[in-house]
């Protein structure tokens, strides 16, 4: 799977900006493909940043370019491999909205952050959804939260129906309310849809067509992208 990155590396500056990390921070970075980013972030910033990805090719490929990446299979549901405390950012760009468990996974991310860490995010989101939508989603949410786990399909690794995501994409109002209950202080929010829509024209250029992008949520009316940064706080 490729990691797609509106913006190029532009998003990723103005959260790091934002999150004022200092030289040497502790960085995980989930969804990290063949590490382009967390060289990036390295050479810039002196960041030591840990990848994970569930792409084992695009993890050797990132090793063989780059032999001081610390590049790592790992999955952003289960981050048991880490100390609780242990970053002082965990990011998820492009990614969040492919995880099976993305409530799972924005829990994880807080239990290793440190104490005033923060967690950035760049995904898709619904812009104006409709609240009829938006109503249903969450009751359909609810509906399949009571149903029994079965033994027979663990380890199918389905998606989980929530009430912050749909079709792909994020709702923003859900989301930041279930982020607020994990704990999570939202910092800053912006609206980064001119990214994707370059991005989109950029690829149909290059690509002749979207059929070689990793989703094709971005093609649908309403869509938009989203650059988020939360901090866990200090007390």
């Amino acid at each position: 799977m490729a990691l797609i990155r509106p913006g190029k590396f532009d998003i990723t500056e103005k959260a790091m900006e934002i999150c004022a990390l200092k030289k040497g921070a502790a960085v995980l970075d989930v969804g990290c493909g063949d590490g382009t980013c967390a060289e990036h972030l390295q050479d810039k910033y002196g960041y030591k940043v840990t990848g994970i990805d569930m792409n084992l090719s695009k993890i050797q490929e990132g090793k063989e370019r780059n032999k001081n990446l610390d590049l790592r299979m790992g999955d952003g549901e289960f981050l048991e491999d880490f100390s609780s405390f242990s970053f002082d950012c965990v990011m998820m760009e492009c990614t969040l909205s492919l995880i099976n468990l993305p409530d799972e996974a924005l829990h994880e991310a807080f239990c290793v952050l440190k104490k005033g860490g923060k967690l950035f995010i760049s995904d898709l989101y619904l812009k104006n959804p409709d609240p009829r939508q938006v109503k249903a989603i969450q009751i359909e949410a609810e509906r399949q939260a009571k149903i029994p786990h079965k033994e027979e399909n663990c380890g199918e690794g389905q998606m989980r129906f929530v009430d912050f995501r749909f079709e792909g994409a994020f709702i923003k109002e859900p989301m930041l309310r279930y982020m607020e209950e994990v704990g999570y202080k939202i910092v800053a929010f912006e609206d980064r849809s001119a990214d994707l829509d370059t991005y989109v024209a950029e690829t149909i250029l290059r690509e002749g067509s979207l059929d070689n992008c990793v989703t094709c949520a971005k093609g649908k009316k309403g869509i938009g992208y989203f650059m988020l940064v939360a901090e866990k706080p200090e007390k």
